[in-house]
C-alpha cells in the first residue's frame, strides 16, 4: 500500500518535467490503475476491502493535482502556439 502511494505521488510530482504527451500518459496510468483496482476487488473475493478503499483514495487524491498540472501545461502550450507570452 505504501509503495503504491509513493509511486502515485512520484508520478504526479514528476509530471512537471514531462512533455504534454508524458503528462497525458500519467493521467492515463491513473485512470487505468483505478479501473484495475475496481476489477480486482470485484473478481477476487478475498481481496481486503480496506486495501481497495485505500488504493482508490490514493488515486482520487492524486488526480486533482495531476489534472491541474496537465491543464496548466495545456494553457501554456496554447499561449506559445498563439504567440502570447507565457504566464
Amino acid at each position: 500500500m505504501a509503495g503504491f502511494a509513493v509511486a502515485v505521488a512520484a508520478l504526479v510530482w514528476w509530471m512537471r518535467r514531462l512533455s504534454m504527451r508524458g503528462r497525458f500518459l500519467v493521467l492515463l496510468i491513473l485512470a487505468v490503475s483505478i479501473g484495475f483496482v475496481f476489477m480486482t476487488v470485484v473478481q477476487v473475493p478475498e481481496f481486503p476491502h480496506w486495501l481497495a478503499l485505500a488504493l482508490v483514495l490514493v488515486v482520487f487524491m492524486a488526480s486533482p493535482f495531476a489534472v491541474r498540472s496537465f491543464m496548466v501545461a495545456l494553457r501554456q502550450e496554447e499561449e506559445v502556439s498563439s504567440g502570447e507570452a507565457p504566464r
